[in-house]
């Protein structure tokens, strides 16, 4: 028998059991057994019900966790602002990349795994399209500081610069937008926004 994890507060609890059950929804879905998480997370299955209603609930919990961007953001703060301006954005792509690939997985084995779908994380889809538009401000804040002085060496407006990024970010990772086996790599997509497709010289 694997050791038990000890005691947490009920907050502490409810965040470990989202950490060690995101990874067991991106894999099976919402079909995931309270026994698997129960021993992904090292406690007793009846611990889940301790701070969980229900298993809807904790994968209620997931979803929002998932759609959070609160580590994204301080990921990004960490990124070394003395590193030239591409390189500053190719590690900040790559985050951005990173998350919006794990929102996607999660979405799609869910609503695949054969179970409906919970309630919406965030309530009534007015207040979560609004939390949404509030989140991609904090990121796009983020995302201003990071390119920093070098806004002056840009050809088009910072907030601008940044809906081409997105753009081609989203594109990258969205299951639906593109169809070669391998993913455009922060560094291309970088290239692109940057320089353009054209060669240099043209």
């Amino acid at each position: 028998m694997s050791p038990r994890a000890p005691a947490l507060p009920p907050d502490q609890r409810r965040a470990a059991l989202i950490e060690a059950t995101l990874p067991l929804l991106r894999a099976k879905g919402a079909a995931v057994s309270t026994r698997e998480i129960a021993e992904a997370a090292g406690i007793a299955e009846g611990t889940i019900f301790r701070v969980y209603g229900s298993k809807d609930e904790l994968i209620a919990d997931c979803i929002q966790r998932a759609f959070d961007s609160e580590m994204l953001r301080a990921a990004l703060r960490d990124v070394d602002r003395a590193l030239p301006l591409a390189m500053r954005l190719v590690a900040a792509v790559d985050l951005l990349q990173a998350h919006m690939s794990g929102v996607f997985s999660l979405m799609i084995t869910l609503r695949t795994s054969g179970q409906s779908m919970p309630s919406s994380p965030a309530g009534p889809s007015s207040d979560y399209a609004e939390r949404r538009r509030e989140d991609s401000q904090l990121i796009d804040a983020e995302m201003t500081d990071l390119i920093g002085a070098d806004r002056s060496a840009l050809r088009v407006p910072v907030p601008q610069a940044l809906t081409v990024l997105r753009m081609l970010t989203l594109s990258s990772v969205h299951p639906f937008m593109h169809q070669q086996p391998t993913t455009t790599t922060a560094t291309e997509i970088v290239d692109v926004a940057l320089h353009g497709l054209l060669k240099r010289g043209n």
